[in-house]
């Protein structure tokens, strides 16, 4: 009996061992998950911070925004691209929100291999245009949303919002169906335990430091001081992954500070330098534009369509290679090269793209249309030459001028005096005109000498015929 209960007592304290070892690993797992992932609710939090900061209403979270805001994500995502959708007010529009009034809106987006924290999100952030939501009165409200694309980076977007001519909070997006908050209500109430961040006044060496208040994170405090997280942990020696604690006192680094130099705005173009044969492409990078590529670079959009067989409103991607600069290729100035090609076995011509070239620049140098280059080939506007791949060209030489030389002429000169064979006695000489060509003289001079052997053949003849009578 005492045998059996032991028992008991053992499996039950072996089930609780057990138990408390999965207790413990489900722990350790949760803590080895990464915690510094933003999520959509990040960001609207965080946004949503530096708006009371600058003695703001917080912006009210609303179901359609959030969904569009998660469509958007997701379909950058999808297309791995590297520049905003366009016009947000009027997707927004579309799903609802506003319920027919005009709709006025922003759109932030940040993409980051594998993800990132809010701190990161925010310092990429912190210009003007991305502060919109944070710092206009008229912005009611906000949505997030966030996708993973298929190459492992994760995309972020907020977009914020309001109805022209309709007080924040007196509406919402204008239905009751479809889960649409009704007026006057918070869907998803954001949390105001937000401890705005002001800014410290310098010490009498112009030095300033700032006292860390609960609430405050890295990316609220260098935000406001418009500094980057890394300068806090430069200056301070400190790190973002140990969290700050209230009352800690950080220096704040300013443009008098010696050593101290303004960070690199995020999204910068630094151009790509021309390779040996002075061909020069450009890596497009997230936050990049065909305009910011083009002013980096000194050139027309149009000049990067042209040579990129690329239209204005397609989208750029992430990593995709932009020609801004053929080199030393230069196109033939005329168009001699229809005439220099050999048509190949099956009787038809062929074009060997070359490093540089585009379908436009090969349709211009054949005269020839880009849309019949593209039919002959069966590519279209999303294709990609390579070099030395070869494109059917359905063009006709012109034929190649023969050049006939023209006719030899020697000048004729004159001779100074000419002696003709002797003629009859009492004919005397006969005077050739100096003018008068050689085929002229040797015409006379037969006949002459014709009528030589006509008259003694007649003598001969006349004499022959009296000895005969005689």
């Amino acid at each position: 009996m005492r045998f059996k209960h032991f028992l008991n007592r053992s499996f039950l304290l072996t089930l609780l061992v057990v138990f408390g070892m999965g207790a413990v690993h489900t722990s350790q797992v949760a803590q080895a998950a990464p915690s510094n992932q933003a999520s959509a609710y990040d960001l609207i939090l965080a946004m949503n911070t530096l708006r009371v900061s600058h003695g703001l209403s917080a912006l009210i979270e609303d179901p359609i925004i959030d969904a569009v805001a998660q469509s958007t994500a997701a379909t950058m995502a999808a297309n791995n691209m590297s520049w905003h959708i366009g016009d947000v007010r009027g997707r927004l529009a579309a799903a609802g929100y506003g319920g027919g009034s005009t709709v006025w809106a922003t759109e932030n987006f940040a993409v980051y291999s594998g993800g990132t924290g809010i701190d990161q999100i925010m310092a990429v952030w912190a210009d003007a245009d991305h502060m919109r939501p944070a710092v206009e009165a008229a912005y009611c409200n906000i949505g997030a949303g966030t996708a993973r694309a298929s190459n492992g980076s994760v995309y972020y977007v907020l977009q914020a919002a309001y109805v022209d001519g309709k007080a924040c909070g007196s509406s919402s997006s204008a239905s009751s169906s479809g889960g649409t908050a009704q007026p006057g209500t918070i869907p998803n109430p954001v949390s105001q335990a937000i401890m705005p961040v002001k800014i410290a006044t310098p010490d009498a060496e112009g030095r300033v430091y700032h006292t860390v208040q609960s609430g405050q994170s890295y990316w609220s405090i260098a935000i406001t001081y418009q500094i980057t997280i890394q300068d806090l942990e430069t200056w301070n020696n400190i790190s973002r992954n140990t969290p700050l604690q209230s009352g800690q006192r950080l220096f704040i680094p300013g443009e008098n500070t010696k050593g101290y130099a303004t960070p690199t705005p995020f999204g910068m173009i630094v151009p790509a330098a021309p390779d040996k044969d002075g061909r020069i492409v450009h890596e497009v990078a997230s936050y990049q534009a065909l305009s910011t590529i083009a002013d980096a670079y000194h050139v027309s959009v149009e000049r990067i369509l042209a040579l990129n067989g690329w239209q204005a409103d397609w989208p750029l991607q992430i990593g995709q290679k932009l020609l801004i600069s053929p080199g030393n290729i230069t196109p033939s100035p005329t168009l001699s090269a229809i005439q220099k090609l050999t048509p190949e076995a099956d009787g038809n011509y062929y074009h060997t793209v070359q490093s540089g070239e585009t379908l436009s620049w090969i349709a211009g140098l054949y005269d020839v249309s880009l849309a019949d280059l593209m039919n002959w080939n069966g590519l279209n506007n999303a294709s990609v030459i390579r070099p030395d791949q070869k494109l059917l060209l359905r063009v006709t030489p012109p034929p190649t001028a023969t050049r006939i030389p023209s006719p030899t002429i020697t000048p004729y000169t004159p001779s100074q005096s000419v002696t003709p064979p002797a003629s009859p006695a009492g004919t005397g000489t006969p005077t050739v005109p100096a003018s008068e060509p050689p085929s002229s003289r040797k015409s006379n001079l037969g006949l002459i000498v014709g009528l030589v052997m006509i008259v003694i053949g007649g003598l001969l003849g006349w004499r022959f015929g009296r000895k005969k009578l005689g």
